[in-house]
């Protein structure tokens, strides 16, 4: 498989899966209700952005670090580049282990709060040390991915040589594995980072944007699997579900109604709301317009959290897929967008822009600041509700 074959088989996939969805409208009601400020506020994600992020962030990078015993902690301060207490300890007890297929998973570290939760497992077989253990062959094909991808400190191996290769090399056998994990009876909303630990350990790090805390917990659906060498579409798994506490987070709810302009089309933000954790800020937006076209027109624009005086970017981290369209009322259509400010919120003023999403890709332009000639709105979030 090229990786241009890889490419299509997960646009194609998009294509089909997406092209019989329909809205739902019990969220479309809680959005509309929400920006108008008639009821608490809970992230709920379309599907359409579930299969996005599923297919699209489950894309690996490479990771040019020592790798060893890794967990919450470590994998946000050097592989996703935020800022947590030094203290940070996620709590996390619980000797969770199933064995598929000759592979022992083990979480690793897991945590909760806010609207995410974020799972550390490790995949190792059980009766030798002679198989390396590789992410799905459909995001991970051994015979194209190169080594360096997904393994550090490659000592005197080409970083051309790819997986296949260095597998023959050391003598390994290669197995494809499956990691996931949500909260149980909702939309997988998936994102992270698999690499290869040492020779014979995958790290798989899944963080799960969709989260509904019950009496101070949230119940972990973990699943887990191994496909078959000869026929990677072939999976055997097994799910665990168990109990994990959620951090008692306490939502910050701003009443905003300013009026902003994009473009040709005029924008009233409503409403924000914010969750700091431990780990980061997670931020909803909800904000609407008067008519259809106006609302799509706003598709190719967002609210960016930026320094007022240098206009750069603040530290913008995950689930920042982009803004939908969640309802109309009358001529008003409510749109909503969800992202996280990386580390915690030490600030009581949040400066935004509404800027072009696609401008900031064209070349000469600098993707990590605002724009000068464009509104800035301030929020305070010491007003709160």
């Amino acid at each position: 498989m090229t990786e241009d074959r890889e490419d299509e088989r997960i646009r194609s996939a998009m294509t089909r899966t997406m092209s019989g969805l329909v809205g739902n409208p019990y969220l479309a009601r809680r959005v509309v209700d929400a920006s108008k400020g008639e009821v608490k506020v809970k992230k709920k994600l379309s599907v359409v952005t579930v299969l996005v992020v599923t297919l699209m962030l489950t894309s690996m990078t490479a990771l040019a670090l020592q790798l060893s015993g890794w967990k919450i902690a470590d994998y946000i301060r050097n592989v996703d580049e935020g800022e947590i207490p030094n203290d940070f300890e996620s709590g996390f007890s619980q000797n969770l282990t199933l064995d598929v297929e000759g592979v022992r998973f083990h979480v690793r570290d897991a945590y909760a709060a806010g609207n995410k939760i974020i799972l550390v497992t490790e995949a190792s077989c059980l009766e030798n040390d002679t198989t390396m253990i590789l992410p799905s062959e459909s995001f991970c094909d051994p015979n194209i991915r190169h080594a360096s991808q997904y393994i550090k400190e490659l000592n005197g191996v080409d970083d051309e040589t790819t997986l296949s290769e260095y597998a023959r090399q050391k003598g390994l056998s290669m197995v494809h594995v499956y990691v996931n994990a949500m909260q149980k009876e909702t939309y997988p909303i998936v994102s992270g980072d698999d690499w290869i630990e040492n020779d014979t350990t995958l790290v798989s790090i899944t963080s799960a944007n969709y989260l509904e805390p019950k009496d101070g917990t949230v119940e972990v659906e973990w699943e887990v699997g191994v496909f078959d060498n000869s026929n990677d579409e072939s999976l055997i798994t097994k799910t665990l579900v168990f109990q994990l506490p959620v951090e008692n987070v306490q939502p910050i709810e701003i009443d905003v109604q300013k009026d902003v302009v994009a473009g040709d089309s005029r924008v009233t933000l409503d409403r924000i709301v914010l969750m700091p954790t431990k780990l980061e800020t997670q931020v909803e937006l909800f904000y609407h317009t008067d008519g259809r076209q106006s609302a799509e027109q706003l598709l190719e624009y967002r609210f960016i959290a930026i320094d007022s005086s240098s206009l750069d970017f603040m530290n913008i981290g995950s689930n920042s897929d982009g803004p939908e369209i969640m309802g109309e009322e009358g001529q008003r259509v409510y749109l909503h967008d969800a992202w996280t400010i990386g580390g915690s919120l030490e600030t009581d003023t949040l400066y935004l822009q509404l800027l072009p999403v696609y401008t900031w890709a064209k070349e000469g332009t600098d993707r990590n600041r605002g724009l000068s000639d464009v509104q800035i709105i301030e929020i305070n979030i010491t007003d709160k509700n």
